[in-house]
């Protein structure tokens, strides 16, 4: 049976004296002071980015690099101060937010760049001060949204940005170079909060996930980006959504505590599939749910990772699937084909990793981008965990 396995801590923000021998010794631990909202891979997979109630995001780096992730057999004594010893806070990003920063993005080409977008309704671009530093400045804020920001993310070729917000919105903004991005459309028509927006993995289409408990589909058209689909099935807000790698299925999730992963139904002129194409008033089939006895309240976030033996064992085998919740946990679920020539799925329960964070609600998961079967998670505590799921 599959268990998620704690490897590593990324805690806890005290500096505390500490009396020895009749003098006082200084002892700083570098974390965040309040709910850690998201997390962030870099493209190398050696790196996290982190951002928090605090008003600030950090850097954080496996003080072995790579070889963190070197033995799936990795033995931890289970202490406190083990888990905290295998990485390492190497930049404190504070100085551009006035309120929560809400999410965080690596760049993904080479990851030199970090987006963060707040509550203030400002997204600020940081870039690396040197090559061969851990340091970053800011070299553009992005304004516009009214209030509160609510997510960022970047496009796979590093050139297109999305922000979008509690004004309801969905910002495009396209770099120029030298740290300056124009916001090329506007996009207006989910009727309530906005809460994540996501790029397809392989085509530069834009999802939306809201409050108005809808998904929508964008895709650029005529020099302007478009409301290709509205999917509709969820009966309360969609948090969260994630690509299955190849971009084929798309999964959401739900404050009616359930998973829908769909796929597109269009077909080109010819008649031959063509996976998520996109068209104005195209449909969307749902081909799984997960129903809501997995989790006992909202799930906030989820994430898809292909097969963790990094190679699909079988063209049924479509990868694992981890959930968060306000429920305290952490859920792992397997998606394969029913048929290697069909599109319906099954997704089932293989996990589950009861108070991950303790009492406090899980609000982010993501998958190690390069490394198979490494878990991210963050929470209300504060604290990031680093997991990996072993077979």
């Amino acid at each position: 049976m599959p268990q998620l396995k704690l490897v590593a801590e990324l805690k806890v923000p005290i500096s505390s004296m500490l009396l020895i021998t009749g003098s006082f010794r200084r002892v700083l631990y570098v974390g965040h002071d309040d709910r850690v909202w998201q997390v962030s891979w870099d493209p190398s997979g050696t790196r996290l980015a982190s951002c928090s109630g605090d008003k600030s995001a950090r850097v954080w780096s496996a003080i072995s690099g790579a070889n963190f992730f070197a033995s799936t057999a990795m033995e931890v004594d289970g202490s406190r101060s083990n888990l905290a010893s295998t990485w390492q806070c190497v930049d404190v990003i504070d100085n551009a937010h006035k309120r929560t920063v809400r999410s965080v993005a690596f760049e993904p080409t080479r990851g030199r760049a970090i987006a963060t977008a707040s509550f203030d309704g400002t997204t600020a671009i940081w870039e690396k001060t040197d090559e061969s530093a851990d340091s970053y400045e800011c070299v553009a804020t992005l304004e516009g949204h009214e209030n509160e920001a609510k997510c960022v993310a970047w496009a796979p070729s590093g050139q297109l940005l999305a922000t979008c917000g509690r004004d309801k919105s969905v910002w495009i903004w396209e770099s120029t170079g030298e740290g300056d991005f124009d916001c090329i459309s506007v996009l207006m028509e989910h009727t309530q909060d906005v809460k994540m927006v996501l790029w397809h993995p392989k085509q530069e289409l834009l999802a939306s996930f809201s409050y108005d408990d809808t998904i929508r589909i964008w895709k650029e058209d005529d020099d302007d980006w478009v409301s290709a689909s509205t999917i509709s099935g969820h009966t309360s807000t969609v948090w969260a959504g994630a690509f299955s790698p190849e971009g084929e299925y798309l999964a959401s999730v739900s404050d009616d505590r359930t998973v829908r992963v769909w796929m597109q139904n269009a077909v080109q002129e010819n008649g031959s599939e063509e996976g998520f194409y996109y068209r104005p008033d195209t449909s969307y089939k749902c081909v799984a749910v997960v129903p809501d006895s997995v989790h006992s309240r909202a799930i906030y976030s989820v994430s898809w990772c292909a097969s963790v033996a990094g190679e699909q064992s079988a063209n049924t085998d479509l990868g694992f699937l981890a959930t968060g919740s306000g429920d305290n946990s952490v859920r792992i679920l397997s998606v394969s084909r029913k048929e290697a020539t069909t599109a319906d799925l099954d997704v089932a329960l293989v996990c589950t990793q009861e108070n991950a964070h303790g009492l406090s609600d899980i609000n982010c998961v993501q998958w190690n981008p390069k490394y198979p079967g490494w878990l991210a998670t963050s929470g209300d505590d504060g604290v990031i965990r680093i997991w990996h799921l072993e077979l």
